[in-house]
């Protein structure tokens, strides 16, 4: 009998192959519903699901799409047939990014970016010298990757400073470079993989509910509201207690967030994270941060807000309001709710060049504090994990993936591989 504590995408997954395998396993959820960070909430006032905050996934996310292909839930995604990258700047207006198709993405890429205004050949030049050198880097941070590299500052303020931003929630200049090579070569390997894709339904609908009716029908037994409080081993097993009940286990998977893992596993050693912020605006008129026909999307150059999502263009529902959200990654400023909504307003208005002060007919401001723990090196002196246990939480090490959707799939596969072998 194998125990998976957390209920999150990584928990989700490892119950589900090693169920596949016919291990009995039960799996632990301390919310009163599964998906972790990828739940979504009703918001009473407008009567919608929505999500804590909007993701954004790349075709890169082979494992996601594998998994939710076997659910039967693939087309809850909408993937675009190539890249197609909407930007807009105070001084340079609307950006797009757009490699042709019908090019190698190489060339295609360099090409696209050589026509943007402020770029030509040098950032063309310079993007190739960054993908010359993928894997090449020792322990450094993005930006001293980038200055040894020489390259230009355009092409960092609009592509690379975005995208570490967007992977890793995190600035170029302590952001690990091998993590930050590692989105890079995997993100942009081939058109299929550098592309854009968002879900049409609310998560909770379109990610969380196929994979929790998989695990159910493979018999895997799902309590939720129910909090682990200790994990004591013994020999030949390990007894994982919650509230006032407790059970014998051979195996337990930890997938829950590590600083939650760290308290259960006694490590006293603080977990480095960084928040995010997520503003969602409704308003009574149709808002459109793009030029159509563009993406649902739009990311800010020099504003305060990163990406603007149009979250009604995304969904495949009728509303009655225009759903926006804005993110701010890694934002660290203590900013009071009512001016975060105001900002994000003005930000809007501005990009969709609209003349009239736009005011939202609600807003709701989520401040995720400890949104992603960070790319770090291990650190040595953390106490040693008794073989009875598989910690699977999220504790990615430069070279690893950041902490994505599609980290979490597959960090959930590889504990459910190591402890199906441990069991063999």
């Amino acid at each position: 009998m194998i125990a998976v504590i957390g209920g999150g995408i990584a928990g989700l997954t490892a119950a589900i192959r090693l169920a596949e395998l016919g291990h009995r396993v039960e799996l632990f959820e301390a919310a009163p519903s599964l998906g972790g960070r990828t739940r979504s909430f009703y918001e009473k006032t407008i009567g919608e699901w929505c999500d804590n905050g909007p993701h954004l996934l790349v075709g890169a996310y082979t494992a996601t799409q594998g998994l939710l292909h076997e659910c039967g839930a693939a087309d809850n995604i909408h993937w675009q047939k190539s890249l197609d990258l909407p930007l807009w700047d105070k001084n340079r207006g609307h950006l797009r990014l757009r490699p042709t198709p019908f090019l190698p993405l190489p060339l295609s890429l360099m090409l696209a970016l050589a026509r943007l205004p402020d770029h030509g050949i040098k950032s063309a030049l310079a993007l190739t010298r960054l993908a010359g050198h993928a894997g090449k880097a020792s322990e450094q941070s993005v930006e001293q990757w980038l200055t040894r590299l020489q390259t230009p500052m355009p092409l960092v303020r609009d592509l690379i400073e975005p995208l570490c931003l967007g992977a890793m929630n995190e600035y170029p200049a302590t952001a690990p470079a091998l993590s930050f090579q590692r989105v890079l070569e995997e993100s942009f390997d081939h058109h299929r993989s550098a592309r854009l894709g968002w879900f049409k339904q609310p998560l909770s609908e379109a990610l969380v509910q196929p994979l929790q009716a998989r695990a159910e029908q493979l018999g895997v037994g799902i309590q939720t509201g129910s909090m682990i409080h200790s994990m004591t081993p013994y020999t030949g097993g390990i007894r994982v207690s919650w509230g006032s009940s407790g059970k014998d286990f051979d195996k337990v998977i930890l997938t829950t967030p590590s600083w939650v893992s760290n308290k259960l596993l006694g490590i006293k050693t603080p977990v480095e994270s960084r928040p995010i912020c997520n503003i969602h605006l409704w308003f009574d008129e149709p808002v459109h941060p793009g030029i159509p026909p563009c993406p649902p999307l739009i990311g800010g150059i020099g504003t305060r807000g990163q990406w603007f999502f149009d979250v009604s263009s995304q969904m495949s529902r009728a509303s009655r309001f225009h759903h926006i959200a804005v993110v701010i990654s890694a934002d660290f400023l203590d900013t009071r709710k009512e001016d975060l909504v105001e900002l994000a307003a003005r930000e809007l208005r501005m990009i969709c060049g609209i003349a009239h002060p736009l005011k939202p007919v609600h807003a709701r401001v989520i401040q995720e504090k400890r949104a992603t723990a960070l790319t770090r090196r291990p650190d040595s002196l953390q106490q040693q994990v008794p073989e009875c246990l598989i910690d699977a939480s999220e504790r990615p090490h430069p070279g690893d993936l950041p902490a994505t959707i599609e980290a979490a799939v597959r960090r959930g596969e590889q504990a459910a591989k190591i402890c199906a072998m441990s069991q063999s």
